[in-house]
């Protein structure tokens, strides 16, 4: 085996997490001692992740990979097993170092680096979608997203030239912080610009406005169409539809779709109803019971929607049956 096959081999094998504990401190001691070693790792690491982020793609056809990487490596000079049995475990291990060795033989060092610079903005780009409930993103740069029901973030998959995503519908982001790196979030009309904070953007359907509320930092707020930009703090609310203006926030459930904490003072059961209805995303109707001129004061805390319903009932001696996903008050 060549020396230059050897060491793509070995950079691959630590990569696909092949090497037993003594070959990853080697390999990791004469990382730190060869910079031409490390120029190839960072490469090929920055490959393997591309690679990765497509786990369909790996094995699509292994025949035909087999075919492309026996040629290609055998052609560099490694050797290579004739046989091989599907059923054996290590075939599948080799496939996956040798597909990333396969990268650099196919089109070499140079047309990889530039192949990494300049990847389309389509191939890097990511979409998550929260169809199916409340959704938690971790961002390239180690900031986390929560995503409300119905949801869509995109972000490129490396933060390298900006810190950007662009939301669609609700989502509560905790930034982490870089001063030299302003964090970005485009949502509909607005452009919301941060260092480091914990805050809320909620689109609405009215008008295409755009909420954001500021749990801790500070937060810039500006809107595509008009020259203004306002700072919110802490407790502020910042809304944007025809112009944008700015107030403090005094509702203590604003952000119970994430919490699931909940606080209820002298309220009427009705709104009691909706604020629970739009963080647990469910139907509750009033069947045979009136609901008018009730009020409660309470409070939950990372409780199911059914034990919460259930305890409100019994406050008004009431009872519920559920039909689907719709829950119906009825009277005892």
């Amino acid at each position: 085996m060549t020396s230059r096959s050897d060491k793509w081999t070995r950079i691959a094998a630590y990569l696909a997490d092949e090497m037993n504990e003594k070959q990853k401190q080697e390999f990791l001691l004469e990382l730190q001692d060869n910079q031409l070693l490390k120029n190839d790792y960072d490469l090929m690491k920055n490959t393997w992740k591309q690679y990765d982020a497509t786990p369909d793609e790996k094995y699509k056809d292994t025949d035909l990979v087999w075919l492309s990487l026996k040629d290609r490596i055998q052609s560099d000079g490694m050797m290579i097993n004739k046989e091989r049995n599907h059923s054996n475990s290590g075939y599948q291990r080799f496939i996956r170092i040798a597909a990333l060795i396969l990268l650099v033989l196919a089109i070499g060092v140079p047309s990889l680096y530039l192949s990494l610079q300049n990847t389309s903005a389509f191939s890097s780009t990511i979409e998550r979608n929260s169809a199916n409930g409340i959704l938690t993103v971790e961002l390239p740069d180690g900031s986390r997203v929560f995503l409300n029901k119905g949801a869509t973030l995109k972000y490129k998959k490396s933060f390298e030239e900006k810190r950007k995503v662009k939301l669609n519908g609700e989502g509560y982001f905790d930034v982490m912080s870089n001063p030299k790196r302003p964090f970005h979030v485009n949502a509909g009309k607005v452009v919301v610009t941060v260092l480091g904070t914990s805050f809320n953007v909620k689109q609405l359907d009215r008008n295409n406005s755009v909420e954001v509320f500021v749990e801790s930092g500070l937060v810039e707020l500006s809107m595509n169409d008009i020259n203004k930009t306002i700072i919110l703090e802490p407790g502020q609310l910042g809304m944007a539809s025809d112009e944008l203006i700015m107030i403090v926030q005094k509702n203590e459930n604003y952000l119970s779709w994430k919490t699931k904490d909940f606080k209820f003072v002298d309220e009427s059961v009705e709104e009691i109803l909706d604020v629970l209805k739009q963080s647990y995303h469910v139907e509750v109707v009033a069947g045979n019971v009136s609901l008018e001129g009730r009020r409660l004061t309470t409070s939950y805390k990372d409780q199911s929607f059914d034990a919460i319903l259930s305890t409100i009932c019994l406050a008004l001696n009431m009872d519920y049956k559920k039909e689907g996903k719709v829950y119906i008050l009825q009277s005892k």
